[in-house]
């Protein structure tokens, strides 16, 4: 089952290329798996394989059925009736998840953010919002160039954000993604896991430190 790609931190980004810069919720990857033939018959987080006897992640896969399944089966059929396979994703969180960790007694939500092709991998962004955009999927927070002014933008948390947003775009044929984080939440990831911790959320890249 595809896992979801490490994506890389705003400085590799192209700069000048058009992209759309998604909400990046604060929560867990889940992984769903879809065939023409079984329907969704195959979950996982985001490096292992789950049920829904899975003490954490057990409650996201009918949290995900119950929202997307029947909505996902008919698009899969209709829109891409030659692709036999797909995985999708999305993200678990309650309101007060934060870097990976939960609440028990928090009401839990997924929201689809991504879709994977069998043998085509990831559909473009500008595709993702044509196809998928009536779903409940992550709030668009810009749409145009990417550029350093995106980055400050984000960082400073001009937008509200809870954790910072994940951009993505098109180079020749493959979807390109890259992460911004705000300087808030980066903070808080500092207090409360230290600076080991931050240093290998920020890819162990000590260039990208927003403070000592």
């Amino acid at each position: 089952m595809k896992s979801y790609p490490k994506i890389e931190y705003h400085n590799k980004g192209p700069f000048g290329q058009d992209c759309i810069a998604f909400d990046k919720l604060d929560g867990s990857n889940l992984r769903f798996e879809w065939g023409h033939k079984r329907g969704w018959y195959k979950f996982g987080s985001r490096n292992v394989m789950i049920d829904r006897t899975n003490e954490q992640f057990g409650i996201g896969i009918d949290l995900f059925l119950n929202k997307y399944g029947d909505e996902l089966d008919r698009i899969f059929r209709t829109e891409y009736k030659k692709v036999v396979n797909f995985v999708v994703f999305g993200e678990f969180y309650g309101p007060n998840s934060f870097a990976g960790q939960h609440l028990d007694e928090d009401i839990k939500d997924v929201v689809l953010f991504d879709v994977n092709q069998y043998q085509k991998g990831f559909i473009s962004p500008y595709e993702f919002t044509q196809n998928f955009g009536h779903l409940h999927i992550p709030k668009i927070v810009y749409h145009g160039e990417y550029n350093h002014q995106l980055i400050s933008d984000i960082q400073s948390n001009k937008f509200n954000l809870s954790e910072g947003v994940i951009v993505k775009g098109i180079q020749g044929k493959e979807t390109w993604m890259v992460k911004i984080k705000t300087k808030e939440w980066l903070q808080k990831v500092k207090e409360k896991f230290g600076d080991k911790y931050l240093l290998e959320e920020l890819n162990n890249d000590k260039n990208l430190l927003l403070f000592n």
